[in-house]
């Protein structure tokens, strides 16, 4: 929260808690957690209200933010952020942070009889142990209504969306619909007869958001700072220096929910980019 809001120099909401890194250790915290810790903070008067939008935001105590504002094209064209990124290149296209789900029959059941799953308390949701290679971090969570959650956090390291970008992507999640193929295939209900279940292809899962923007191609050497931009949709767009392993650099990105299957989401969004 302190980074956020010091160093970003923005409020906070629960999404940005869903899937993060400290240190480059991946840690994850479900909305209702969030919400607890928020409330204790509260009390304590060490955080305060921001503002509602789409959610509640949040900032230290004392911090001050204004609601981000409405698009304006005159007010964009005249910010002298605006002005400054005329002329800096940026990279490709590319999305991150990308949270999926689908649904398995008796999944939670089967991964419920594995002592190496955490089993978070309040909520009885499973959590499979997470790998992180290569600045990408898969989260799966399996929950007790047998919707499995997969959140892949690649900040650091943004999928293009190109050809060689999505075939990377498509390849990670064949791997992580093998790991959960895998677990219900060596269950010991599997192997009492009962009825054998399938994980769906990882093209029909359904994308329940991910971040789309564009990161600067050279580095940022000059103040940090955040501009939130919110349309009529509760869409929120960030411009923001982001830190690369010790390198700033300049992001653009935007908060999408496409609500959709993965293929669909994707082939959408490249007929936007053309």
């Amino acid at each position: 929260m302190a980074y956020i809001v010091l160093s970003e120099r923005r409020p906070f909401c629960y999404r940005d808690f869903l899937n993060f890194q400290v240190n480059g250790v991946g840690h994850y915290m479900v909305h209702g957690t969030f919400r607890n810790k928020i409330s204790k903070l509260k009390k304590c008067e060490k955080v305060e209200l921001s503002y509602y939008s789409s959610c509640a935001f949040y900032t230290l105590k004392g911090y001050k933010f204004g609601k981000p504002m409405t698009p304006n094209h005159m007010v964009l064209h005249n910010n002298p952020v605006y002005q400054m990124l005329q002329d800096i290149p940026f990279d490709k296209q590319s999305i991150h942070d990308i949270h999926l789900k689908f649904n398995v029959p008796d999944i939670w059941q089967i991964c419920s009889l594995n002592p190496d799953f955490f089993r978070i308390k309040r909520s009885h949701d499973i959590v499979i142990p997470a790998w992180n290679k290569e600045n990408t971090i898969v989260r799966i969570t399996v929950h007790k209504t047998n919707v499995v959650s997969v959140i892949v956090g690649c900040s650091l390291s943004p999928i293009p969306l190109d050809t060689n970008g999505i075939i990377d992507f498509f390849n990670l999640l064949v791997r992580v619909e093998e790991k959960l193929q895998s677990i219900l295939d060596s269950s010991t209900l599997t192997k009492r007869g009962k009825e054998h279940n399938t994980v769906p292809l990882y093209k029909k899962w359904f994308v329940t958001m991910w971040h789309f923007g564009r990161d600067a191609s050279i580095e940022y050497s000059g103040q940090r700072y955040c501009i939130t931009v919110e349309n009529l949709q509760d869409i929120l767009t960030r411009i923001y220096v982001k830190d690369f392993n010790g390198k700033n650099r300049i992001r653009i990105e935007r908060q999408e929910y496409p609500k959709k299957t993965l293929i669909d989401a994707i082939e959408e969004k490249l007929i936007d980019l053309n």
